[in-house]
């Protein structure tokens, strides 16, 4: 499954720029509720990309273990525990399927979905998701209460790889949470943009939507994807 290879590159050289360290699995797992439950914030210790803080959320899929070789959290910047205050935030999920489990046409793009879809599920108790489908923004708020209580990137990292996990197509999910300043958020975009282009372009390709390929503005993102799945 090569469709987000331009994606993995493009993380690859940020990294290489931005090295992560590896947070270590949480022994106990952090309470969850059933739903997202609203922190005030009178209640709040700070939001992780709120206001005109960057808030950056994507996905991008793999089959190959050298790319994501098991689950893995990783962090680059400050830990919950070590913010003081608001701050800028991006979430990265790079997950290894099976490619054969995937689905072809509009079932891969179903299943592709389905799998994003996953952080809607997750409510750690104490950490509140603000997503915005439109934007892609993923934003936070964090409770005073659970960051007492030790809440940590690690807690928040489990809960998503858990839930992605849920679908029989995940094998394997390694998770990037960013919080440094001076951090190239503005790239990081850029290069994960690209990522709900091919989607995009998968589902419109997979449509058959009738229209003028001249003036789309897919047009480039649909010959590379329909030339990877060898159907140029």
């Amino acid at each position: 499954m090569k469709l987000y290879d331009e994606c993995f590159a493009g993380l690859h050289e940020i990294l290489k720029k931005n090295p992560a360290k590896k947070l270590v699995w949480p022994a106990v797992k952090w309470n969850g509720t059933d739903k997202n439950k609203i922190i005030f914030q009178s209640d709040a210790a700070f939001e992780l990309g709120g206001a005109n803080l960057p808030a950056i959320s994507s996905v991008a899929f793999t089959d190959d273990p050298d790319l994501v070789p098991a689950d893995e959290i990783l962090l680059i910047g400050n830990d919950l525990a070590d913010l003081n205050g608001d701050s800028p935030f991006a979430r990265i999920a790079m997950i290894r399927v099976n490619e054969d489990e995937m689905g072809t046409g509009e079932r891969l793009y179903q299943t592709i979905r389905r799998i994003e879809y996953a952080r809607y599920h997750i409510h750690p108790e104490g950490y509140m998701m603000r997503i915005s489908a439109f934007t892609h923004r993923e934003a936070a708020r964090v409770a005073r209460d659970a960051l007492a209580k030790g809440l940590s990137f690690a807690h928040v990292g489990a809960f998503l790889i858990e839930e992605y996990k849920k679908q029989p197509q995940v094998e394997a999910v390694k998770l990037l949470f960013v919080t440094a300043d001076g951090f190239p958020y503005d790239t990081l975009e850029k290069v994960m943009e690209k990522s709900e282009s091919i989607t995009t372009a998968l589902d419109h390709i997979m449509r058959d939507i009738k229209m003028d390929c001249r003036t789309c503005s897919l047009k480039t993102v649909c010959d590379e994807v329909e030339a990877l799945c060898g159907k140029a």
